[in-house]
């Protein structure tokens, strides 16, 4: 019981100077690395969107091409 409770208290505090390090030797303020973050999420989205587009598009060109091929009486 011991052994878990030091090794609890390590992580605890080790997690709090992780954290202190953390917001000291930050290279942005708050608002701004938030702000920062909140451009590359967005930017991230938008590029996934893209490309989910552009791979659904593909996607209906290989359908199209595959269901025209079997049903050949169909006009294209």
């Amino acid at each position: 019981m011991r052994r878990a409770l030091a090794f609890v208290g390590g992580v605890l505090s080790g997690g709090a100077i992780g954290t202190a390090v953390a917001l000291l030797f930050s290279p942005k303020p708050g608002d701004a690395m938030r702000d920062g973050l909140r451009g590359r999420y967005q930017r991230a989205l938008q590029a996934g969107r893209e490309a989910a587009a552009q791979r659904r598009a593909e996607l209906e060109a290989q359908l199209a091409a595959m269901t025209g091929a079997e049903h050949p009486a169909e006009p294209r």
